[in-house]
């Protein structure tokens, strides 16, 4: 089960409708039902520019290529490292579709990327915790240590 800020019955069911849809082009007319013509630009700028950081792109190159703005950019980079790997899940979908693998410095940057936001938010965690007092980072980096050589799917 999903746990968000957005999960309702009817988020539930638009995630459900996504996944009964048997060709893309079924998909591509729902989309074009449910959303404006901006609204379904802006979903496929989005997915490309997760493509594009996926593989290592520098910003100017994507500005360039997709006219996305930075803060686009930006926010979709935020997701790519900080969210609930949904654009990571579809890109690797993707990829999978193409037989392509992803770039071997791209998955340790990605991993790289993850694991300091976590420990970012395990030291703002225990900064909260002990109020003023500085966390104990030697612990802290222990702990986030450990996790990283825990074979992925494991907590």
């Amino acid at each position: 089960m999903v746990t968000s800020k957005i999960e309702s019955r009817l988020t539930q069911q638009l995630c459900r409708a996504f996944m009964l849809l048997q060709t893309e082009e079924e998909c591509f007319h729902f989309l074009e039902d449910v959303c404006t013509i901006s609204e379904f630009k802006a979903l496929a700028q989005r997915l490309e520019v997760a493509r594009m950081l996926d593989e290592g792109e520098k910003y100017e190159d994507i500005v360039t290529v997709t006219g996305a703005s930075t803060a686009t950019i930006s926010r979709v980079k935020r997701c790519l490292v900080y969210g609930s790997d949904g654009y990571v899940a579809a890109l690797q979908h993707l990829k999978d579709y193409h037989h392509e693998k992803r770039n071997a410095r791209v998955v340790r940057k990605s991993k790289f990327e993850k694991q300091r936001a976590a420990l970012k938010r395990e030291v703002r965690k225990a900064s909260a915790a002990q109020g003023e007092g500085l966390p104990d980072l030697a612990a802290l980096a222990q702990r986030a240590a450990e996790k990283a050589k825990k074979p992925d799917g494991e907590a």
